[in-house]
């Protein structure tokens, strides 16, 4: 390990030889210095005495906290065996590792061994970050929490690649893979069954609250309790560590944690899974989005389906949105979501027939942040438009398309699946109007004007891809300090940009509102959201005309992938 741990330290090194070498192009210094700023205001700036916020707020929560972070733990891992991914190898390698590495006279258990330390890094550092922005309120609970944590994403990584080990070798090994390795899976099966059906059987108790907090005592009870209990008592070993509320308290749970710790490791190292091919495969694909060019993905007639018929003739915009419609739909089907429709409705109406109070609420207060994080932050996540084609601007330049018909293509998709999103959080918001002390006509009118915020949004993001195509990563996903920075700024540059907009859509709506009180003495929400979301799409239909005219001046030497 002597050589491949100099190895690690030096690409370490070099990496951020190159972070700060990129700090000469003023984008990244500036970048950098926004960031710092971020971090300085929120995690360094000194503050005023904390006892019940950060980490102290977590060790207050305790048990809730705990049994929280292990459903979760259980839910990704029972997910990692039962609906394994296949995007990835089961080891991240890079090209040079596959061309220097595989060949050279390691065993592969060696190979195994560094590729876990290597990844421990990135958990270092994730844990590290996570200190920061729970900032403890003091120095003995910050460092129980960053170990803590550092031990928690240690050993769900863990447990991960050695599932992907095993999806290897049971791939590699066939049918008879699958009868000496059948065990894990059953008993996944057997405690996702045991988890869902405590909660069923004990749904009308859980129906029948009041309140939120009592649900939450309810399902701490079943948490820790019978069968259930038992399935997640290593989960609460590992979660019990971040949360603990003493230093005491963490030495006594240390011991189960580094336990598990090492039988994750022993197993890993032990996997006799031939993991070469999927990582060599693996490690060509990230080479070549590096480079800004996409992997060509693997085409199985009828396999795929597609997300609707595309017509011979019609406008331009539909196929563009026909293509970006099936890259969503490696990730998620926008026929899932309509399929999901019915059995939404019905479990909202099981839920407010049972109870106007406990579950009916906590369901009905999570669509409205569900809803939130869709308008806002929804359009930053939600990438299929010119921010991934931009790199490929010399193809699109030979298309007989005019530069407004591709933007509206482009921002069509990402703007059809955010829009179904918040259509089912406002619906939900309708059927939960009475538990969340909210009217039904409030909730409809957020839901029509949830299009036209997000049309608005997709364009400014699309604009500035345009205008300033090098402060956007068209190629790779870059990262850093600076480069969180630079994010900060476009999150700024485009709240500005949503406001200015929603101006003149508040200014109508305000007059059709006041107007309405005054004719009928009530006041209505729907028809002004209405005149609203109008206004907003003739914004946006404005917005996405200029966008084209920018589009069809740009120079395609302009575009630099970035590195």
């Amino acid at each position: 390990m002597g050589p491949l741990l100099y190895l690690t330290l030096c690409s370490l090194r070099n990496r951020m030889r190159r972070r700060l070498k990129r700090l000469k192009e003023p984008r990244y210094l500036i970048g950098m210095v926004v960031g710092l700023a971020y971090f300085w205001m929120f995690f360094w700036r000194p503050r005023g005495p904390r006892p019940n916020s950060g980490v102290a707020a977590m060790s207050g929560a305790g048990l809730s906290i705990e049994l929280a972070a292990a459903a979760g733990l259980f839910a990704l891992i029972a997910m990692a065996w039962l609906w394994p991914s296949k995007k990835r190898g089961a080891l991240a390698f890079y090209r040079s590792d596959v061309q220097f590495l595989f060949p050279a006279p390691l065993t592969r258990k060696e190979l195994i061994r560094y590729a876990v330390f290597r990844s421990q890094l990135g958990v270092l550092i994730g844990s590290l970050f996570m200190t920061l922005f729970f900032r403890a309120s003091s120095r003995a609970g910050g460092w129980t929490f960053f170990i803590g944590t550092s031990f928690a994403l240690a050993i769900l990584n863990l447990h991960l690649t050695g599932v992907s080990l095993r999806r290897e070798s049971l791939s590699s090994h066939g049918v008879a893979g699958i009868a000496r390795q059948w065990l894990p899976v059953a008993v996944v099966g057997v405690a996702a069954i045991i988890i869902v059906g405590t909660v069923a059987l004990d749904w009308n108790t859980l129906a029948s609250q009041a309140h939120a907090s009592d649900v939450g005592a309810e399902l701490s009870r079943l948490a820790t309790s019978g069968a259930a209990g038992i399935v997640l008592m290593p989960f609460r070993a590992v979660t019990r560590l971040p949360v603990a509320q003493s230093p005491a308290a963490f030495l006594r749970a240390l011991p189960w944690a580094l336990l598990i710790f090492i039988l994750n490791y022993f197993w890993v190292i032990r996997s006799d899974a031939q993991f070469e091919e999927a990582s060599a495969e693996f490690a060509e694909k990230i080479a070549r989005i590096r480079k800004g060019q996409l992997a060509a993905p693997k085409v199985r007639s009828g396999t795929t389906p597609t997300p609707f018929k595309l017509s011979l003739e019609g406008p331009p915009e539909t196929a563009i949105l026909w293509k970006n419609l099936i890259m969503v739909g490696r990730y998620l089907s926008l026929r899932t979501l309509i399929l999901f429709l019915p059995l939404f409705v019905m479990f909202g109406v099981v839920l407010v027939s049972g109870s106007r109070g406990g579950l009916g609420a906590a369901f009905g207060g999570m669509s409205v942040l569900v809803f939130i994080f869709t308008i806002l932050l929804g359009p930053q996540i939600a990438r299929n438009d010119l921010r991934r084609d931009l790199a490929n601007l010399a193809v699109l330049k030979t298309w007989p398309v005019s530069g407004a018909a591709l933007v509206r293509g482009e921002v069509m998709a990402p703007a059809v699946l955010l829009t179904v999103i918040a259509s089912l959080c406002a619906l939900n918001g309708v059927i939960f109007a009475a538990s969340i002390r909210m009217s039904a006509s409030s909730a409809i009118a957020a839901g029509v004007l949830a299009p036209g915020l997000i049309l608005l949004q997709l364009l400014a993001q699309n604009a500035l891809a345009v205008l300033w195509p090098s402060w956007f990563a068209t190629g790779a996903q870059v990262r850093g300090i600076d480069v969180m920075g630079q994010r900060l700024l476009m999150m700024l540059g485009l709240l500005l940009v949503l406001v200015v907009a929603a101006v003149p859509a508040g200014i109508v709506a305000g007059v059709l509102l006041l107007g309405i009180y005054f004719l009928t003495g009530t006041y209505a929400v729907v028809a002004p959201a209405l005149a609203a979301a109008a206004v907003l799409l003739t914004e946006a239909f404005a917005a996405s005309h200029a966008i084209g005219k920018l589009l069809d001046r740009t120079d395609v030497s302009a575009i630099d992938v970035m590195e």
